[in-house]
């Protein structure tokens, strides 16, 4: 096909004002675009201990820089992980009330500081399961968390805690203690499934629960932590990828982060077929989907 001149040039004019267009655009609204998505990538702070010797690890780290998904990384600590990529956000945690003092708390500082209002915080890391009371959290919350949003302008994560009854109630005092001025920005939520629970089953369950706990404290969401206990490999692969989508589509979660980023299970609770390393370091099939889709 032939064009004149001036058709020419409007073409590439028009062709120009789309691509201006696009690349004002808000990076999440550009599709396909790095570090667009909602992922959090849960890096544990063994891979950190061992990157130096491990060029498994090393290229799994370096594979990051250009994930579409991954949009944030944890790793359960205050200090970030100089091995991850720099266009890679990192959310500290206080994982616990040892961490209000000390090197953590300086290393806190220095990336609230630095980071300011891009800065994501979370506080407390299943509370409910270590004798850390409702009250004292709240208090805690108050008096040494809520100011750093003040100084800093930083964003706050409330506690995550398990998912059951028992994490319930004390999410429920929790929050209680707290003015409406104290609010966090987003709730934080965890969530696995039963070991035996088909994963269809287990889909449903997940909706249900985060649902919830949204309309219980109409926050935003931040799934810090979810994952399939179960031990058969398909019926992990169902559940990861049915619920990312679910989460991918609901405007009120923030992000999510499936565990986990190990080499080994944490513990016996955490099943094998759900691990997104292998015991070499590389990405797993299911923890490349994880960084290489969206």
């Amino acid at each position: 096909m032939q064009f004149s001149t001036m058709k020419s040039f409007q073409l590439l004019s028009a062709l120009f004002q789309s691509a201006v267009l696009v690349s004002a655009l808000p990076i999440a609204k550009r599709e396909g675009a790095v570090h667009s998505g909602k992922r959090i990538i849960l890096w544990d702070y063994t891979l950190t201990n061992a990157y130096q010797s491990n060029s498994n690890i090393q290229a799994s780290a370096a594979a990051l820089t250009s994930s579409p998904g991954i949009s944030a990384a944890l790793n359960w600590n205050t200090w970030k992980p100089s091995e991850l990529p720099s266009d890679v956000p990192f959310q500290p945690m206080i994982r616990t009330p040892d961490q209000l003092s000390g090197d953590d708390w300086t290393n806190l500082i220095s990336v609230v500081s630095s980071g300011g209002e891009s800065t994501i915080v979370h506080f407390y890391n299943e509370p409910d399961t270590t004798g850390v009371s409702a009250s004292a959290a709240a208090a805690s919350f108050k008096s040494s968390v809520v100011p750093l949003r003040t100084q800093y302008g930083c964003k706050l994560v409330g506690p995550a805690v398990e998912s059951n009854d028992a994490g319930t109630a004390w999410l429920q005092e929790f929050y209680s203690g707290l003015s409406s001025d104290e609010m966090p920005n987003y709730l934080g939520v965890h969530f696995y499934t039963a070991e035996t629970t088909p994963a269809e089953t287990e889909v449903g369950n997940a909706k249900s629960y985060i649902s919830a706990e949204h309309s219980r404290y109409n926050l935003p969401v931040i799934v810090s932590e979810i994952g399939s206990t179960s031990r058969d490999a398909d019926s992990v692969d169902t559940f990861t990828k049915e619920i990312s989508a679910w989460l991918d589509s609901q405007d009120w979660i923030h992000s999510y982060g499936f565990f986990g980023a190990t080499t080994t299970p944490v513990d016996g609770f955490v099943s094998p077929a759900a691990q997104l390393l292998d015991s070499a370091g590389s990405w797993t099939s299911l923890g490349d989907w994880w960084v290489s889709s969206q």
